[in-house]
């Protein structure tokens, strides 16, 4: 019954001539689609889950955030000065994040970050264990307590830092997407 679900919520987003999003935990990829056409698939080596299950069907990302957001550059066409020349990079991928969280309707939180081998990345997946075990379940209490709602917390971790930042680059504000967790898986 949940992969005719996931199957018909597939097809809904698939009409659309727009870029959509799928978190497949039971195939443990990230995929970037269009059209039912897969445009970039990133691997997931980790996956931790905090609260309810999520129900399979279409959401909306509100919004990324990091604690260092990239900064653009931004291009004016028209007349160019001499202090107006720089270099273009296409992606921008070296400016991404690479550890940041995405906020998914019906308080959805998707935790991402990189497989790292480096002192400083160990400082920081200590910092983020952490922050795992301490915010999502007074979060959790919050929501019961004062919003009489439910919240769910996801904790991925990506194969490296470049998959990381191409996730952070690619996921749009306002991109629609569905979160696929068999409940046998």
């Amino acid at each position: 019954m949940e992969e005719n679900q996931y199957l018909e919520a597939e097809l809904g987003l698939a009409k659309a001539p727009s870029l959509y999003f799928i978190f497949d935990f039971k195939e443990k990829s990230v995929y970037l689609k269009a059209k039912g056409t897969i445009f970039r698939e990133w691997e997931i080596r980790r996956i931790r889950f905090w609260g309810n299950p999520v129900p399979v069907k279409s959401f909306l990302l509100i919004k990324k955030s990091a604690l260092f957001p990239p900064k653009r550059k931004s291009i004016k066409p028209g007349k160019s000065e001499e202090k107006d020349n720089f270099e273009l990079e296409v992606l921008e991928l070296k400016d991404m994040p690479s550890s940041y969280t995405l906020s998914i309707e019906g308080d959805i939180v998707v935790y991402v970050r990189p497989k790292t081998k480096s002192f400083v990345s160990l400082l920081r997946n200590i910092g983020h264990s952490l922050r795992w075990y301490t915010f999502p379940p007074l979060k959790t209490l919050w929501f019961s307590l004062k919003k009489k709602r439910s919240y769910t917390a996801i904790d991925i971790l990506l194969a490296d830092e470049k998959d990381a930042k191409a996730l952070y680059w690619a996921f749009l504000d306002g991109l629609k997407g569905i979160i696929y967790r068999p409940r046998s898986n």
